[in-house]
């Protein structure tokens, strides 16, 4: 799946942070877990694509005029979004370590303390972690060639409610996913 497609479906954020461990063996991620992972990572994958693109499109644009009115309405559904973000991105440390929340007590010490303290963090603490590095990473994937195809079809789709943003993210995946499973989402039963 193109990148540009991606951010143009609300998923920047979820796409970014999940692929690595999607491609290690996760047998598949939940819908309504990529649906939460989609609705918490808006609002950062706004303000990533607001620095990436600010050289590149033009004051007036959506993203850049209107992109943080738009990520604002993200914000009041973040938190009952938390708990299943939160489960995608402790699937991801998992799999990229081989360590498991439950062992983090008697992990192996080249792991590093950083892995083992965020395996043992407990509800909230983990936030502000994943909102103080998120935002970079997804920065970090944003190409200023994909800034116009993101301007192009994100307007289109700002009329939605926010609360279908996750739900059309994760079905869309489940349903373009190649047999590759770099990003499997678990079928619907």
């Amino acid at each position: 799946m193109r990148l540009h497609v991606r951010y143009a479906a609300g998923a920047a954020a979820l796409l970014s942070l999940s692929q690595p461990a999607m491609a290690q063996g996760v047998d598949c991620v939940q819908r309504a877990d990529v649906a939460d992972m989609t609705t918490y990572a808006m609002p950062l994958a706004i303000e990533a694509l607001q620095a990436q693109c600010a050289d590149v499109l033009p004051a007036d644009s959506f993203v850049m005029n209107e992109g943080s009115a738009f990520a604002a309405r993200f914000d009041p559904l973040r938190d009952t979004a938390w708990p299943g973000a939160r489960r995608v991105l402790v699937s991801i440390i998992e799999k990229q370590t081989g360590a498991k929340r439950e062992m983090a007590e008697q992990a192996n010490p080249a792991m590093g303390g950083v892995i083992m303290n965020l395996m043992r963090m407990e509800g909230d603490e983990l936030r502000p972690f994943v909102d103080a590095i998120a935002t970079q990473l997804i920065a970090g994937e944003i190409k200023p060639s994909t800034c116009g195809d993101v301007e192009a079809i994100l307007p289109l789709l700002a009329p939605l409610p926010p609360e279908n943003y996750g739900a059309l993210v994760s079905t869309i995946l489940g349903m373009v996913v190649e047999e590759d499973h770099a990003m499997p989402v678990c079928a619907v039963e």
